[in-house]
């Protein structure tokens, strides 16, 4: 059922490479945390409260702790390409470069995350896209407002879950292939503290098309690894960071993740597409972040052929 071409495995051997390189580096002995049962780097005393576990009854109205790392130390590192579990207050304006079959096309998006409470979320994402994706003539135009609220399910020391309701409007413009329907996903989200600052995060959920009735299954998988450039025995904010508890200057992590997704009842029903990224998140200070990556295909049915990302994080 899954036609994986020949680029497959090659690309993702080049992505174990990406990360092979910091194990040879070599790291400090970590303190070990019983309850994960992995080693992690010292706590931050970020004077947040303890978890709350899988209890779905309370503490959805407590103020939201801000940090932007773990109980355990372990950064919090957005993904390029899907919503994490965990709940912040940032803007992000990313730049996407993408070589299409028929031509090239290019994004700037806006995202908006803020955290009402501990446990209630939204994100607001618009992107504006222009280019020559048929070859022959130019796009210009706002592609569709999509409102994603948030709701933190699950929190332990190294494990998150939350369940995300992405509500896409259709207020773009039409020459861009936007304005057409409305278009709900709901998705469920992951983050793992793995240890020794390497985490794992997921998404998976359905897309519905409200109007032609397409449903779409998809998923998304990422893996991260975060090292301090400077001070590297020291993730947490120094003492006195004014911005609290946002990530300290010189963290700089690697991240790949891997996209795919099939229509599962519609005109393109059964054909799966995936897609990876590659990419680099560096902290240039404790409220600005800049981050690259490069995006391909892992089987025929990818329209993409390649593309890059650019992106700025503003942490309040």
């Amino acid at each position: 059922m899954l036609c994986m071409s020949n680029l497959l495995f090659p690309r993702l051997g080049s992505l174990l490479l990406v990360f092979a390189a910091p194990l040879a580096l070599g790291e400090e002995d970590a303190d070990h945390s019983e309850e994960c049962g992995h080693d992690h780097g010292p706590a931050c005393d970020a004077g947040l409260p303890p978890a709350f576990g899988c209890d779905l009854t309370g503490h959805w109205l407590d103020p939201w702790s801000h940090a932007h790392f773990s109980r355990t130390g372990a950064p919090f590192i957005h993904n390029f390409g899907f919503e994490p579990a965990y709940l912040g207050r940032d803007l992000f304006i990313t730049y996407g470069w993408a070589e299409l079959d028929e031509g090239t096309e290019q994004e700037i998006e806006i995202e908006f995350e803020w955290a009402f409470t501990r446990r209630l979320g939204i994100a607001i994402e618009q992107p504006y896209v222009f280019g020559d994706p048929d070859g022959e003539s130019s796009i210009d135009g706002f592609g569709d407002l999509a409102i994603v609220p948030r709701f933190l399910l699950c929190e332990h020391d190294c494990f998150m879950a939350s369940l995300n309701v992405e509500i896409e409007v259709p207020t773009g413009d039409d020459n861009v292939g936007a304005g057409e329907e409305w278009h709900l996903a709901p998705f469920i989200s992951t983050w793992s503290d793995l240890g020794n600052s390497w985490a794992l995060t997921s998404a998976s959920g359905f897309e519905f098309a409200l109007e032609s009735q397409e449903t779409e299954f998809f998923f998304a998988v990422g893996l991260s690894k975060a090292i301090r450039i400077h001070e590297p025995h020291l993730f947490c904010p120094e003492p006195e960071d004014a911005h609290g508890n946002n990530l300290p200057t010189g963290i700089l992590s690697l991240l790949a993740e891997v996209y795919g997704g099939v229509v599962i009842d519609g005109e393109e029903e059964g054909e799966w597409a995936f897609e990876a990224l590659i990419g680099l998140n560096y902290s240039l200070n404790s409220v600005f972040d800049l981050r690259a990556g490069y995006v391909f295909p892992l089987n025929d049915h990818s329209e993409l052929d390649q593309g890059t990302k650019v992106g700025v994080i503003h942490h309040f």
